[in-house]
């Protein structure tokens, strides 16, 4: 909101993170990347933990932390590129969410227009703390989609929303087809919206076919520079994060005898715990966890000695090949 006065009466105040230091409650989040790349999926896994208060993991010096705890938090999820019944809901199921922590509409119903009064009507009627458009593109109305200085005051309406109700606001965004030089601009259309945003995040693939990289282009947090999260995505589009043991891992080229061994170690696990007959993907989940190895690991080293099958509106079952 905008307003005018003295700084000597302006009490500062800490930013509060939905998802430090990447998404921040009353703030606009644009989340932007190739079509098919993992957006929605990721957001998916992010509104799925925070309906069983698990927060995202925090970056502390380049390094990620296990996640914290808390209370549940709702989210208004709005698409219209994604089936609710055939493509959401089993991804939330997959990955464990509380479905009674998030509200959806209906597009089919009554329309969704991206406007501040639309942002805080959300938050009025469900409570929600994070409010999720996806693709926001699609939810401009014909003045915001056609005029830029229209767009610019649209994303500021919204944001003023944002702080009005504490909520924290994340635009998924395809590329658009626009030419322009930077991949930030792609999300927005228009090179000059760009300073609009206060946060703009971009997914790309990482080092391997499942491995995924989010990407900080823009943050006015201070100016602070921001390490990439990775995460990996199986078979059944589910995500997890990358964590510390990991990077290390994957960017420390003096240890690539101990990353070897990791490897090997975790190999000798999978064969012992598949020796038996396949088991349900979930299941494996669950000894991995139990382990104390990690997921990440054993996605890269899987291919050599496993074969998943996918099973019909199921999870996946993994064998010794």
């Amino acid at each position: 909101m905008i307003s005018r006065g003295y700084l000597k009466d302006v009490e500062p105040k800490e930013i509060s993170w939905l998802w430090r230091p990447y998404i921040a409650f009353g703030k606009v989040t644009l989340i932007q990347g190739d079509t098919g790349i993992g957006k929605t999926s990721l957001m998916v896994k992010v509104m799925a933990d925070l309906s069983n208060g698990l927060y995202p993991p925090t970056m502390f010096r380049e390094r990620l932390l296990p996640q914290e705890t808390g209370d549940p938090i709702t989210t208004y999820y709005v698409s219209i590129e994604n089936g609710i019944a055939d493509t959401i809901v089993p991804l939330f199921n997959r990955v464990g969410g509380n479905n009674e922590f998030v509200q959806y509409q209906d597009e089919m119903k009554e329309h969704f227009v991206l406007t501040g009064d639309e942002v805080k009507e959300c938050v009025r009627i469900s409570g929600a703390k994070l409010i999720v458009v996806d693709p926001w593109q699609q939810f401009l109305d014909d003045a915001s989609s056609s005029d830029n200085n229209a767009m610019r005051a649209m994303i500021r309406d919204v944001q003023n929303a944002a702080e009005e109700t504490g909520a924290a606001v994340v635009l998924c965004g395809n590329y658009t087809k626009a030419v322009v030089r930077s991949d930030m601009g792609k999300g927005i259309g228009a090179s000059e919206l760009f300073n609009t945003l206060r946060s703009v995040l971009t997914v790309k693939y990482g080092d391997s076919p499942s491995e995924r990289c989010m990407i900080a282009g823009k943050m006015s947090f201070l100016g602070k520079e921001v390490t990439p999260v990775r995460f990996v995505q199986d078979e059944d589009y589910r995500k997890s994060y990358v964590f510390d043991d990991e990077v290390d891992e994957l960017e420390a080229g003096e240890e690539v005898v101990e990353s070897a061994s990791k490897a090997d170690l975790t190999a000798a696990f999978l064969a012992d715990l598949l020796k038996d007959g396949p088991m349900d993907s979930n299941d494996v989940k669950r000894a991995v966890q139990a382990s104390g190895f990690s997921m990440t690991t054993v996605q890269r080293v899987k291919d050599k000695i496993v074969v998943v099958e996918r099973q019909p509106n199921k999870s996946s079952t993994w064998m010794l090949r």
